[in-house]
């Protein structure tokens, strides 16, 4: 955990960053960053009338824990004096001496994913990367081409997918004396970003606790976390919309607002994201990848879009993945089963349906 830098008290905030709320008194400072995670990063401090805080200090600080976690989940690239998750997959074989933060991270995701099974196989498995590359693979295909903003790409080969690949995540070695990762069969590797926005909002956010500050973390659309009492509203609460899932380029119409008290993450998982057009066939095909089958879930029990709501942005992350790829049936029963999770899911056929805590956080659902 990044420690608290000594924050001053100063007498007007800094109006760089900062408007006038809605309530006399109140200002919202707002930075923004656009190279974390592959998606743009915000995050919204509000200041009530008894409050002035240096916010550019607290800007700095959050910005350099995004960068750290941001370089340590990177599976494309190295950087100088970082060994991150690039570098212990090009170890593959051999020990990767980690920092603590990554160790514990790694530690984190691989006790909490084991939890999440169907039958012997983890709905989120970072051990998943090998069959992630292949898709990943397919949608930077040289001979995909682009129409009107969607990709139409060759499918991968039918043989390539149902080859055998060492993906179980027991077989991730972590030392905690040593602080290495290592694997224990060849050709592994892992990928963090199911998970990553997630468990990096969590840290900020647990600094922004401490140091007694209300906010909102938006972490790009699908990932959003509140935290102490919102002075710009005079319940208290923060409003947050939750866009209709569509394969539009660019969508702002919304189809529920959400009433979030401090201390909850949202997070959204679905089909409609990250996907290409099979040259083939002329199905879609979205980056949410089944463990159990090696392809994009497109079983129509699954929601076009789940929305989870739990305390810790980290397993919010895991549960709305595993959830999506449970489909709605069996999704709502592991919900109402979990305690502190809710979910509400968006069906193909446009109607929604949510768990049975879900309506508390309602504020409007849009017919």
């Amino acid at each position: 955990m990044t420690s608290l830098s000594v924050i001053g008290c100063t007498t007007k905030p800094n109006l760089d960053y900062c408007v006038e709320g809605q309530v006399k008194g109140v200002y919202k400072c707002t930075k923004t960053w656009s190279s974390m995670f592959d998606t743009t990063v915000s995050l919204t401090l509000y200041l009530d009338k008894t409050e002035r805080y240096d916010v550019e200090v607290v800007f700095q600080d959050v910005e350099e824990m995004l960068l750290k976690y941001h370089q340590y989940f990177d599976k494309y690239d190295e950087y100088a004096g970082v060994n991150n998750v690039y570098t212990i997959n090009e170890n593959n074989n051999q020990e990767t001496i980690i920092d603590q933060e990554l160790f514990d991270a790694l530690k984190y995701v691989l006790t909490n994913e084991r939890s999440i099974k169907i039958g012997n196989t983890s709905l989120f498995n970072i051990a998943l990367n090998p069959v992630l590359k292949i898709w990943h693979d397919a949608r930077e295909n040289s001979l995909c081409t682009n129409v009107l903003g969607q990709d139409t790409c060759p499918v991968p080969d039918s043989a390539l997918l149902e080859a055998s690949y060492n993906i179980n995540p027991d077989d991730i070695i972590l030392n905690e004396t040593s602080l290495t990762i290592s694997f224990a069969k060849p050709n592994m590797s892992i990928d963090l970003g199911g998970f990553g926005k997630g468990y990096a909002a969590e840290i900020v956010t647990d600094y922004l606790d401490l140091a007694g500050y209300s906010y909102i973390l938006n972490a790009g659309n699908s990932n959003v976390k509140a935290g102490g009492i919102n002075p710009n509203n005079d319940d208290g609460f923060y409003y947050i919309v939750l866009l209709e899932p569509t394969f539009e380029a660019y969508n702002t119409a919304y189809y529920v607002t959400l009433k979030i008290p401090e201390s909850i993450s949202i997070v959204t998982s679905g089909n409609y994201q990250r996907y290409f057009i099979g040259a083939e066939d002329g199905l879609y095909y979205n980056h949410i990848i089944d463990p159990r089958t090696n392809m994009p879930s497109g079983d129509m029990e699954n929601a076009t879009a789940v929305s989870v709501l739990y305390e810790d942005g980290g397993m919010a992350d895991i549960y709305s993945t595993a959830v999506y790829l449970m489909g709605y049936t069996e999704g709502l029963a592991f919900v109402e089963a979990t305690e502190g999770l809710e979910a509400i899911w968006y069906l193909p056929d446009g109607s929604v349906e949510y768990s049975s805590g879900f309506d508390t956080y309602i504020y409007q659902l849009t017919e």
